[in-house]
């Protein structure tokens, strides 16, 4: 029987081929919704900041403004779709940028896993683009410092 894991190409770094999106779901769910949270306040300011200076308008120059108010509704009806086709967008895209740190943080989890289990050649391979690279530079410095020294007490 043949083995047919893919191997890693030479230069040591293993294909990744992530096609899930949602890899460590409490981390991006708590990500995703820091960063939805944050542009609702965002708009919610504005929207309040919006509503104050046309009051102030329409205290000061009614008759200028009237035509506006009268198609307030409509409007109003259209800003919502778009909002909520920006909010759609904000979603999606905290997903993605969620993804490119909870798939690193599970690649790690996964390597320190198979160290723990005695496989001290494991080394931690992040895609390009991905979050933490510094971190995976200093954990495989690490760990072929700690692999040299065990080969040298033995």
């Amino acid at each position: 029987m043949t083995d047919t894991t893919p191997q890693p190409p030479k230069g040591g770094m293993p294909p990744f081929k992530r096609r899930t999106i949602f890899i460590k779901k409490s981390l991006q769910l708590r990500y995703m919704l820091m960063i939805i949270f944050s542009v609702l306040i965002g708009l919610g300011i504005m929207a309040f900041e919006l509503t104050v200076t046309l009051d102030e308008i329409f205290d000061r120059y009614p008759v200028l403004v009237q035509p506006l108010y009268d198609n307030l509704l409509p409007i109003m009806t259209s800003f919502a779709y778009k909002l909520s086709l920006y909010v759609l967008c904000v979603v999606v895209i905290s997903a993605l940028v969620s993804h490119k740190m909870a798939g690193p943080v599970y690649r790690f989890e996964q390597v320190c896993k198979a160290i723990a289990k005695g496989d001290y050649s494991q080394r931690v391979h992040l895609r390009k683009g991905d979050q933490l690279m510094d971190l995976q530079d200093a954990f495989n410095q690490m760990m072929d410092k700690i692999e040299a020294d065990i080969k040298n007490k033995k």
